[in-house]
């Protein structure tokens, strides 16, 4: 009786942390999207000069720090670093007021974001 006890603790505590997991993991995803498609916008739009781009890259590159390691427990870091890649090359080419490159890396980024969602979201295709 003590082992059925700890095996349905155990049971509920792991597929907590699976529905944990993948909640946290749509909300990152969704939130990266919604910022990479809008910086990617903002640059094809607007000068590269604007100091409110500058704010708005470097508060996603923090951000996307911050929720990296989290997101390491289900996701190999090897599939998160080229969006990180991405946003240091997107900073470097706004520091260097490059619109053509900044262009070029915020599409990237958008679409590695894209890609990500799509491969870790919760789908019958992934269920398979």
């Amino acid at each position: 009786m003590k082992s059925f006890i700890a095996v349905t603790i155990l049971t509920i505590a792991v597929n907590a942390l699976c529905i944990w997991d993948v909640w946290h993991t749509e909300k990152v995803f969704k939130y990266m999207n919604k910022e990479s498609s809008a910086i990617h916008y903002e640059l094809v739009n607007e000068d590269i000069t604007s100091p409110q781009l500058a704010k708005r890259i470097t508060e996603l590159d923090k951000y996307w720090t911050k929720k990296m390691d989290i997101l390491c427990i289900s996701i190999s870091r090897k599939d998160l670093q080229p969006v990180s890649d991405h946003l240091q090359f997107l900073k470097s080419s706004i520091s260097n007021n490059d619109q053509e490159t900044a262009v070029t890396y915020s599409l990237l980024l958008k679409y590695n974001v894209e890609g990500l969602k799509e491969i870790s979201g919760f789908s019958l295709v992934n269920i398979l």
